[in-house]
Protein backbone atom coordinates (compact mmCIF):
# COMPACT_ATOMS: atom_id res chain seq x y z
CA UNK A 1 0.00 0.00 0.00
CA UNK A 2 2.60 2.50 0.59
CA UNK A 3 4.37 1.60 -2.58
CA UNK A 4 1.22 2.68 -3.92
CA UNK A 5 0.77 5.32 -2.26
CA UNK A 6 4.58 6.18 -3.50
CA UNK A 7 3.76 5.90 -6.94
CA UNK A 8 1.07 8.04 -6.88
CA UNK A 9 2.67 10.65 -5.10
CA UNK A 10 5.46 10.76 -7.61
CA UNK A 11 3.42 10.92 -10.59
CA UNK A 12 1.44 13.81 -9.39
CA UNK A 13 4.59 15.81 -8.68
CA UNK A 14 5.29 14.98 -12.58
CA UNK A 15 2.41 17.71 -13.60
CA UNK A 16 1.96 19.05 -10.30
CA UNK A 17 2.91 22.54 -10.11
CA UNK A 18 2.35 24.17 -13.48
CA UNK A 19 -0.11 26.19 -14.59
CA UNK A 20 -1.56 27.61 -17.74
CA UNK A 21 -2.79 31.47 -18.07
CA UNK A 22 -4.95 31.68 -21.35
CA UNK A 23 -7.63 34.26 -21.12
CA UNK A 24 -7.19 35.11 -17.56
CA UNK A 25 -8.15 31.35 -16.36
CA UNK A 26 -5.26 29.62 -14.44
CA UNK A 27 -5.51 25.79 -14.06
CA UNK A 28 -3.52 24.02 -11.29
CA UNK A 29 -2.69 20.64 -11.57
CA UNK A 30 -3.17 19.17 -8.47
CA UNK A 31 -2.86 15.57 -7.17
CA UNK A 32 -7.18 15.34 -6.93
CA UNK A 33 -7.55 17.09 -9.94
CA UNK A 34 -5.05 16.00 -12.81
CA UNK A 35 -8.43 14.29 -14.81
CA UNK A 36 -10.13 17.14 -14.09
CA UNK A 37 -7.26 19.34 -15.39
CA UNK A 38 -7.08 17.33 -18.76
CA UNK A 39 -10.62 18.16 -19.15
CA UNK A 40 -10.41 21.79 -18.12
CA UNK A 41 -7.51 22.43 -20.90
CA UNK A 42 -9.62 20.20 -23.54
CA UNK A 43 -12.40 22.89 -22.98
CA UNK A 44 -10.09 25.51 -23.52
CA UNK A 45 -8.26 24.49 -26.66
CA UNK A 46 -11.53 24.05 -27.87
CA UNK A 47 -12.62 27.71 -26.93
CA UNK A 48 -9.32 28.60 -28.03
CA UNK A 49 -9.67 27.05 -31.66
CA UNK A 50 -12.70 28.87 -31.97
CA UNK A 51 -11.94 32.44 -31.09
CA UNK A 52 -8.52 31.35 -33.81
CA UNK A 53 -11.31 30.37 -36.29
CA UNK A 54 -12.84 33.89 -35.68
CA UNK A 55 -9.99 35.81 -35.93
CA UNK A 56 -8.19 34.26 -39.20
CA UNK A 57 -11.82 34.75 -40.87
CA UNK A 58 -10.99 38.37 -39.59
CA UNK A 59 -7.85 38.14 -41.24
CA UNK A 60 -9.02 37.47 -43.96
CA UNK A 61 -11.73 39.31 -44.53
CA UNK A 62 -9.65 42.24 -43.48
CA UNK A 63 -6.92 41.36 -46.16
CA UNK A 64 -9.21 40.71 -48.89
CA UNK A 65 -10.54 44.23 -48.48
CA UNK A 66 -7.21 45.68 -48.15
CA UNK A 67 -6.74 43.86 -51.65
CA UNK A 68 -9.58 45.71 -52.77
CA UNK A 69 -8.53 49.38 -51.87
CA UNK A 70 -5.16 48.50 -53.39
CA UNK A 71 -6.89 48.04 -56.98
CA UNK A 72 -8.76 51.51 -55.85
CA UNK A 73 -5.61 52.77 -55.34
CA UNK A 74 -3.98 51.66 -58.63
CA UNK A 75 -7.09 53.31 -60.66
CA UNK A 76 -7.59 56.75 -58.33
CA UNK A 77 -3.47 56.95 -59.57
CA UNK A 78 -3.93 56.26 -62.66
CA UNK A 79 -7.10 58.58 -62.83
CA UNK A 80 -4.61 61.62 -61.23
CA UNK A 81 -1.91 60.97 -63.87
CA UNK A 82 -5.00 61.39 -66.53
CA UNK A 83 -6.27 64.91 -64.86
CA UNK A 84 -1.99 66.04 -64.86
CA UNK A 85 -1.56 65.46 -68.53
CA UNK A 86 -5.05 67.08 -69.44
CA UNK A 87 -4.18 69.67 -67.45
CA UNK A 88 -0.87 70.66 -68.85
CA UNK A 89 -1.98 70.40 -71.67
CA UNK A 90 -4.48 72.75 -71.21
CA UNK A 91 -1.83 74.81 -70.08
CA UNK A 92 0.52 74.95 -73.33
CA UNK A 93 -2.44 76.38 -75.34
CA UNK A 94 -3.39 79.17 -73.04
CA UNK A 95 0.47 80.09 -73.24
CA UNK A 96 0.18 79.83 -76.66
CA UNK A 97 -3.10 81.80 -77.37
CA UNK A 98 -1.57 84.59 -74.83
CA UNK A 99 1.56 84.95 -76.70
CA UNK A 100 -0.27 85.23 -80.22
CA UNK A 101 -2.34 87.96 -78.40
CA UNK A 102 0.31 89.71 -76.96
CA UNK A 103 2.27 90.00 -80.55
CA UNK A 104 -0.81 91.29 -82.37
CA UNK A 105 -0.82 93.70 -79.59
CA UNK A 106 3.29 94.73 -79.89
CA UNK A 107 2.76 94.41 -83.63
CA UNK A 108 0.12 97.13 -83.57
CA UNK A 109 1.22 99.40 -81.61
CA UNK A 110 4.99 99.60 -83.53
CA UNK A 111 3.28 100.00 -86.54
CA UNK A 112 4.09 96.65 -87.94
CA UNK A 113 0.56 95.46 -87.97
CA UNK A 114 0.43 97.52 -91.09
CA UNK A 115 2.91 95.68 -93.11
CA UNK A 116 0.95 92.57 -92.50
CA UNK A 117 -2.83 94.14 -92.60
CA UNK A 118 -1.87 95.95 -95.93
CA UNK A 119 -4.80 94.84 -97.93
CA UNK A 120 -6.82 95.78 -94.70
CA UNK A 121 -5.88 99.26 -93.81
CA UNK A 122 -4.72 99.97 -98.00
CA UNK A 123 -7.56 102.10 -100.20
CA UNK A 124 -10.14 104.61 -100.21
CA UNK A 125 -11.70 106.41 -97.20
CA UNK A 126 -15.10 104.67 -98.78
CA UNK A 127 -13.95 101.21 -97.67
CA UNK A 128 -12.40 102.13 -94.34
CA UNK A 129 -15.33 101.63 -92.24
CA UNK A 130 -15.72 97.97 -93.18
CA UNK A 131 -11.83 97.38 -93.06
CA UNK A 132 -12.03 98.87 -89.04
CA UNK A 133 -15.18 96.51 -88.81
CA UNK A 134 -12.62 93.77 -90.12
CA UNK A 135 -10.04 94.28 -87.36
CA UNK A 136 -12.45 94.36 -84.90
CA UNK A 137 -13.56 91.43 -85.21
CA UNK A 138 -10.34 89.46 -85.50
CA UNK A 139 -9.90 91.59 -82.00
CA UNK A 140 -13.14 90.10 -80.90
CA UNK A 141 -12.33 86.42 -81.93
CA UNK A 142 -8.78 86.52 -80.29
CA UNK A 143 -10.46 87.42 -76.81
CA UNK A 144 -13.33 84.84 -77.52
CA UNK A 145 -10.41 81.88 -78.04
CA UNK A 146 -8.76 83.42 -74.94
CA UNK A 147 -11.72 83.01 -72.71
CA UNK A 148 -12.39 79.67 -73.92
CA UNK A 149 -9.47 78.54 -73.12
CA UNK A 150 -8.98 80.18 -69.85
CA UNK A 151 -12.44 78.41 -69.13
CA UNK A 152 -11.22 74.98 -69.88
CA UNK A 153 -8.05 75.49 -68.04
CA UNK A 154 -10.50 76.16 -64.93
CA UNK A 155 -12.25 73.18 -65.85
CA UNK A 156 -8.80 71.37 -66.10
CA UNK A 157 -7.75 72.61 -62.78
CA UNK A 158 -10.94 72.08 -61.04
CA UNK A 159 -10.42 68.20 -61.96
CA UNK A 160 -6.70 67.99 -61.17
CA UNK A 161 -7.77 69.10 -57.39
CA UNK A 162 -10.75 66.91 -57.24
CA UNK A 163 -8.81 63.64 -58.93
CA UNK A 164 -5.84 65.00 -55.93
CA UNK A 165 -7.75 64.63 -53.09
CA UNK A 166 -9.55 61.40 -54.62
CA UNK A 167 -6.24 60.15 -54.73
CA UNK A 168 -5.20 61.28 -50.93
CA UNK A 169 -8.72 59.76 -49.57
CA UNK A 170 -8.03 56.73 -51.34
CA UNK A 171 -4.24 56.67 -50.30
CA UNK A 172 -5.86 56.97 -46.27
CA UNK A 173 -7.77 53.90 -47.05
CA UNK A 174 -5.55 51.75 -48.55
CA UNK A 175 -3.05 52.61 -45.50
CA UNK A 176 -6.17 52.06 -42.72
CA UNK A 177 -6.89 48.70 -44.48
CA UNK A 178 -3.21 47.59 -44.13
CA UNK A 179 -3.51 48.78 -40.29
CA UNK A 180 -6.55 47.10 -39.72
CA UNK A 181 -5.24 43.52 -40.95
CA UNK A 182 -2.11 44.23 -39.05
CA UNK A 183 -3.85 44.62 -35.62
CA UNK A 184 -6.11 41.44 -36.49
CA UNK A 185 -2.96 39.33 -37.54
CA UNK A 186 -1.41 39.96 -34.13
CA UNK A 187 -4.43 39.14 -32.06
CA UNK A 188 -4.52 35.99 -34.41
CA UNK A 189 -1.11 35.37 -33.24
CA UNK A 190 -1.35 35.98 -29.83
CA UNK A 191 -4.12 33.43 -29.86
CA UNK A 192 -2.07 31.01 -31.99
CA UNK A 193 0.33 31.05 -29.00
CA UNK A 194 -1.89 30.47 -26.27
CA UNK A 195 -3.42 27.32 -28.42
CA UNK A 196 0.06 25.92 -28.25
CA UNK A 197 0.56 26.30 -24.58
CA UNK A 198 -2.70 24.53 -24.05
CA UNK A 199 -1.71 21.76 -26.42
CA UNK A 200 1.87 21.50 -24.91
CA UNK A 201 0.35 21.77 -21.30
CA UNK A 202 -2.24 19.03 -22.54
CA UNK A 203 0.69 16.76 -24.11
CA UNK A 204 2.53 16.42 -21.22
CA UNK A 205 -0.82 15.81 -18.74
CA UNK A 206 -1.47 13.08 -21.20
CA UNK A 207 2.14 11.95 -20.83
CA UNK A 208 2.00 11.83 -17.58
CA UNK A 209 -1.61 10.04 -17.02
CA UNK A 210 -0.14 7.34 -19.49
CA UNK A 211 2.84 6.79 -17.66
CA UNK A 212 1.29 6.34 -14.70
CA UNK A 213 -1.31 3.50 -16.55
CA UNK A 214 1.82 1.82 -17.92
CA UNK A 215 3.52 1.40 -14.46
CA UNK A 216 0.43 0.21 -12.38
CA UNK A 217 -0.16 -1.99 -15.96
CA UNK A 218 3.55 -3.49 -15.65
CA UNK A 219 2.71 -3.88 -11.68
CA UNK A 220 -0.29 -6.03 -12.21
CA UNK A 221 1.64 -8.03 -15.48
CA UNK A 222 4.43 -8.70 -13.34
CA UNK A 223 2.22 -10.02 -10.18
CA UNK A 224 0.38 -11.88 -12.99
CA UNK A 225 2.92 -13.50 -14.17
CA UNK A 226 4.60 -14.57 -10.85
CA UNK A 227 0.99 -16.04 -10.06
CA UNK A 228 1.50 -18.05 -13.07
CA UNK A 229 4.97 -19.55 -12.46
CA UNK A 230 3.92 -20.29 -9.08
CA UNK A 231 1.14 -22.00 -10.06
CA UNK A 232 2.77 -23.71 -13.14
CA UNK A 233 5.43 -24.39 -10.45
CA UNK A 234 3.12 -26.03 -8.21
CA UNK A 235 1.96 -28.26 -11.23
CA UNK A 236 4.90 -29.15 -12.30
CA UNK A 237 5.56 -30.60 -9.04
CA UNK A 238 2.70 -32.74 -8.79
CA UNK A 239 2.72 -33.93 -11.94
CA UNK A 240 6.16 -34.72 -12.67
CA UNK A 241 6.28 -32.53 -16.12
CA UNK A 242 7.72 -29.79 -17.60
CA UNK A 243 5.54 -27.12 -19.33
CA UNK A 244 6.41 -26.07 -22.82
CA UNK A 245 5.41 -22.36 -23.46
CA UNK A 246 5.74 -21.52 -27.57
CA UNK A 247 5.49 -18.04 -28.19
CA UNK A 248 2.47 -16.78 -29.87
CA UNK A 249 3.84 -15.19 -33.21
CA UNK A 250 2.83 -11.86 -34.05
CA UNK A 251 1.52 -10.96 -37.56
CA UNK A 252 3.56 -8.31 -40.00
CA UNK A 253 1.15 -4.87 -39.30
CA UNK A 254 0.05 -4.40 -43.08
CA UNK A 255 1.57 -1.60 -44.66
CA UNK A 256 -0.88 1.32 -45.44
CA UNK A 257 -2.09 1.56 -49.25
CA UNK A 258 -0.77 4.12 -51.49
CA UNK A 259 -2.79 6.53 -52.40
CA UNK A 260 -2.43 8.44 -55.30
CA UNK A 261 -4.75 11.90 -56.21
CA UNK A 262 -6.71 11.58 -58.73
CA UNK A 263 -6.26 14.68 -61.28
CA UNK A 264 -10.00 15.05 -63.37
CA UNK A 265 -11.45 18.25 -64.59
CA UNK A 266 -11.67 18.78 -68.27
CA UNK A 267 -10.04 21.46 -70.33
CA UNK A 268 -7.78 24.09 -68.13
CA UNK A 269 -9.53 22.72 -64.96
CA UNK A 270 -7.42 19.58 -65.30
CA UNK A 271 -4.28 21.43 -65.25
CA UNK A 272 -5.80 24.09 -62.30
CA UNK A 273 -6.16 20.68 -60.31
CA UNK A 274 -2.93 19.29 -60.98
CA UNK A 275 -1.10 22.33 -60.35
CA UNK A 276 -3.31 22.64 -57.07
CA UNK A 277 -2.41 19.20 -55.63
CA UNK A 278 1.41 19.90 -56.30
CA UNK A 279 0.98 23.05 -53.81
CA UNK A 280 -0.17 21.00 -50.75
CA UNK A 281 2.01 21.75 -47.83
CA UNK A 282 2.89 24.96 -48.83
CA UNK A 283 2.72 27.95 -46.05
CA UNK A 284 -0.29 30.20 -46.27
CA UNK A 285 1.30 33.73 -46.36
CA UNK A 286 -0.87 37.10 -46.84
CA UNK A 287 -0.92 38.52 -50.06
CA UNK A 288 1.23 35.60 -51.35
CA UNK A 289 0.08 34.37 -54.98
CA UNK A 290 3.60 31.44 -55.48
CA UNK A 291 5.46 30.09 -56.08
CA UNK A 292 6.51 29.24 -52.61
CA UNK A 293 3.50 30.42 -50.42
CA UNK A 294 0.19 31.77 -50.90
CA UNK A 295 -3.12 33.38 -49.75
CA UNK A 296 -6.11 32.25 -50.80
CA UNK A 297 -7.28 33.95 -53.72
CA UNK A 298 -3.22 33.81 -54.54
CA UNK A 299 -3.58 30.27 -55.09
CA UNK A 300 -6.59 30.22 -57.02
CA UNK A 301 -5.05 33.24 -59.43
CA UNK A 302 -2.07 30.66 -59.69
CA UNK A 303 -3.26 27.35 -60.54
CA UNK A 304 -5.77 28.59 -63.12
CA UNK A 305 -2.84 30.73 -64.96
CA UNK A 306 -0.87 27.51 -65.24
CA UNK A 307 -4.02 26.76 -67.57
CA UNK A 308 -3.87 30.16 -69.37
CA UNK A 309 -6.47 31.65 -67.40
CA UNK A 310 -5.35 35.22 -65.58
CA UNK A 311 -7.58 35.92 -62.32
CA UNK A 312 -7.50 38.94 -60.11
CA UNK A 313 -6.08 38.38 -56.58
CA UNK A 314 -8.80 39.26 -54.52
CA UNK A 315 -12.53 36.82 -53.86
CA UNK A 316 -14.43 39.84 -54.72
CA UNK A 317 -13.19 40.39 -58.08
CA UNK A 318 -12.96 36.32 -58.57
CA UNK A 319 -16.52 35.93 -57.80
CA UNK A 320 -17.49 37.84 -61.13
CA UNK A 321 -14.52 36.33 -63.22
CA UNK A 322 -16.35 33.28 -64.72
CA UNK A 323 -19.88 31.34 -64.80
CA UNK A 324 -21.50 30.82 -61.80
CA UNK A 325 -22.98 27.24 -61.02
CA UNK A 326 -24.95 25.57 -58.94
CA UNK A 327 -23.72 23.13 -56.59
CA UNK A 328 -25.30 20.00 -57.82
CA UNK A 329 -23.01 20.69 -61.51
CA UNK A 330 -19.69 20.98 -59.90
CA UNK A 331 -16.67 19.69 -61.84
CA UNK A 332 -13.25 19.97 -60.52
CA UNK A 333 -10.98 23.15 -60.98
CA UNK A 334 -14.68 24.99 -60.54
CA UNK A 335 -13.86 27.52 -57.46
CA UNK A 336 -15.99 27.70 -54.71
CA UNK A 337 -16.63 30.78 -52.14
CA UNK A 338 -17.46 31.28 -48.64
CA UNK A 339 -18.89 34.77 -46.81
CA UNK A 340 -20.00 35.57 -43.80
CA UNK A 341 -23.45 36.16 -44.76
CA UNK A 342 -24.40 33.20 -47.64
CA UNK A 343 -27.04 35.79 -49.28
CA UNK A 344 -24.54 38.93 -49.67
CA UNK A 345 -21.65 38.26 -51.95
CA UNK A 346 -19.90 41.43 -50.62
CA UNK A 347 -19.39 39.41 -47.27
CA UNK A 348 -17.18 36.86 -49.45
CA UNK A 349 -13.56 36.04 -47.05
CA UNK A 350 -12.36 32.97 -48.95
CA UNK A 351 -11.98 30.89 -51.87
CA UNK A 352 -11.03 27.48 -52.74
CA UNK A 353 -10.49 25.16 -55.69
CA UNK A 354 -12.58 21.73 -56.05
CA UNK A 355 -11.36 18.38 -56.72
CA UNK A 356 -14.80 16.47 -56.58
CA UNK A 357 -15.91 13.87 -53.80
CA UNK A 358 -17.11 17.29 -51.68
CA UNK A 359 -13.06 18.07 -51.33
CA UNK A 360 -11.21 21.59 -52.15
CA UNK A 361 -7.42 22.66 -52.03
CA UNK A 362 -7.25 25.50 -49.72
CA UNK A 363 -4.68 28.04 -48.31
CA UNK A 364 -7.00 28.55 -45.16
CA UNK A 365 -4.95 30.59 -42.59
CA UNK A 366 -1.92 31.58 -40.94
CA UNK A 367 -0.24 28.93 -39.62
CA UNK A 368 -1.82 26.25 -41.92
CA UNK A 369 -0.62 25.31 -44.83
CA UNK A 370 -2.21 24.37 -48.55
CA UNK A 371 -4.40 21.61 -47.93
CA UNK A 372 -7.41 19.60 -48.46
CA UNK A 373 -10.53 20.41 -47.12
CA UNK A 374 -14.81 20.30 -47.08
CA UNK A 375 -15.86 22.09 -50.00
CA UNK A 376 -19.28 22.61 -48.38
CA UNK A 377 -19.27 24.44 -45.02
CA UNK A 378 -22.17 25.93 -43.63
CA UNK A 379 -21.12 29.43 -44.59
CA UNK A 380 -20.37 27.99 -48.57
CA UNK A 381 -22.27 30.80 -50.67
CA UNK A 382 -21.41 29.49 -54.70
CA UNK A 383 -19.28 28.55 -56.89
CA UNK A 384 -17.64 29.89 -60.24
CA UNK A 385 -16.68 28.16 -63.60
CA UNK A 386 -13.47 30.30 -64.84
Amino acid sequence: MARRVSLRTRVVAAVSGASIVAGGLVLLATPSASAQSIRQIKAQIASTRAQLRKLNNQAETASERYDAARIALGAAQLRAAAASKRLASTQAQVARAQRAAASFAVAAYTGDANNSLTAVIAGSTRTLLARDDTLEAISTTQSAALVRIAAAKRAEEQAQVDATAALAQQRRATTAMAAQRTRVLAAAGKEQQILKGLQTKEAELIRAAKARAARIAARRAAAALAAKRAAAAAAARAVQKQTVTQPVPVPAPASPPHHSPQVSGSGGAATAVAWAYREIGKPYVWGAAGPNSFDCSGLAQYVWGKAGVYLQHYTGAQWHEGTHVDRSQLEPGDLVFFAYNTSDPSTIHHVGIYIGGGEMIDAPYTGVDVRKDPAFRSDYIGAVRP
